[in-house]
């Protein structure tokens, strides 16, 4: 759909446009890399409390829509908290406000999408290409933008862009509520219950822990192997130009294979590209292992968002969205940003890609024998109805 579109091609514009630069607005104003540090895993530690949260309020409403126009609303208001205030005490209070509705809007987009893709018969890999065009695009566009206007306009960008995505939200069509609301206290009862969804949040937490020490690392991958620091920015960009092509192979994969051998695909893929990392003296290869990167990100972005939606229900759908983008992107990203460091101090960064692509590979079996036990399942069920 074309509101579906829209709407994630400027989400990913705005998201571009402030987040890759913010921690790079405060240094030039002056803040400590340490303080900024604290600032960085607080936001981290603030998303994993406030997006399930948000999943379960979102669940109660009878418009899905107004929990995520109140993120789109607010984010780039408590945004200019760290453009007006220079108090340590103040940043530290933005830091809390700020990502708990910018955190949470990632997921209930999600969650709407898919809800919304569903009823029209459209694959959340095809909507979710458009956000990787758009990123991508804008990852070219800003650096140079800001050189020249300072790293301060970010954020004037970033609240006309949510203006945008505002009035596109008005397009969404309304989704229907579910009859059947559950209390809080049910919505966390069916996510702890759940066993197969839990599992299913542990095996990729695997993964989401590589795509975020890698993501924070990679740089100090670059200066411990003496490449060319300029590269570093050639790296991000071709993993975000081959995810637009991927993501819509992606979802054409999902249908036709199914989500988890695609999902067992982009951990291989991430194991791949680590174990080059690991080994390779060659900036070459780096940057080609990059296209794995794109390609692995694409498949388990777009495969895990629909999984997630076949463990949930109706009434806890959003529930289930943001408790899995909690766990797997906020949680993963403090252990990772915390281990990750660790391992290069004691044992350099190369061997951080071993052991990244040792998980990846215990991703890619789990996802197996997950599919053989599904499959099972379903078999039997099938069997138990053909005989009644």
């Amino acid at each position: 759909m074309k509101s579906l579109a829209s709407y994630y091609f400027l989400y990913y514009l705005g998201q571009a446009a402030l987040m890759p630069y913010l921690s790079l607005y405060l240094s030039d104003k002056g803040i400590s890399s340490t303080l900024i540090g604290l600032l960085l895993s607080l936001w981290a530690f603030t998303s994993v409390i406030a997006q399930p949260i948000m999943g379960m309020l979102n669940d109660r409403l009878n418009d899905r829509r107004q929990i995520l126009m109140l993120c789109t609303i607010l984010s780039p208001i408590l945004a200019f908290g760290f453009y007006f205030f220079d108090a340590y005490f103040a940043l530290l209070i933005f830091s809390v406000l700020f990502p708990w509705f910018q955190s949470s809007s990632a997921s209930l987009s999600d969650a709407l999408a898919v809800e919304i893709g569903s009823h029209a018969g459209i694959s959340f890999g095809s909507i979710r290409l458009w956000g990787a065009l758009s990123f991508s695009l804008a990852s070219f566009v800003t650096g140079i933008i800001y050189e020249r206007s300072g790293y301060g306009s970010s954020f004037f960008y970033f609240l006309i862009i949510n203006a945008a995505v505002l009035g596109v939200l008005f397009l969404f069509p309304k989704i229907k509520p579910s009859e059947h609301k559950l209390s809080m206290f049910d919505q966390a009862k069916e996510v702890i219950s759940h066993k197969r969804f839990l599992a299913f949040i542990g095996i990729c937490l695997l993964v989401n822990l590589s795509i975020a020490i890698n993501f924070s690392f990679l740089p100090i991958y670059f200066k411990e192997m003496g490449f060319n620091k300029a590269w570093i920015g050639t790296t991000y960009a071709i993993a975000a130009i081959i995810e637009v092509p991927m993501f819509w192979v992606s979802a054409k994969l999902n249908n036709k294979i199914g989500r988890l051998p695609v999902l067992c695909m982009a951990a291989i893929c991430y194991a791949a590209k680590c174990l080059t990392l690991a080994f390779t003296h060659d900036i070459y290869l780096v940057l080609a292992s990059q296209l794995l990167d794109g390609m692995a990100y694409a498949f388990f972005a777009s495969a895990s968002v629909e999984m997630v939606k076949s463990y949930s229900k109706d009434e806890t759908q959003a529930t289930f969205q943001t408790v899995f983008a909690a766990i797997t992107t906020g949680l993963g990203g403090i252990i990772g940003g915390a281990f990750g460091g660790i391992f290069i101090d004691h044992m350099g960064a190369p061997f951080l890609y071993f052991i990244l692509f040792v998980l990846c590979m215990t991703a890619a079996v789990l996802f197996i024998i997950s599919n053989k036990m599904s499959n099972r399942s379903i078999k039997q069920d099938w069997q138990q109805k053909s005989q009644l």
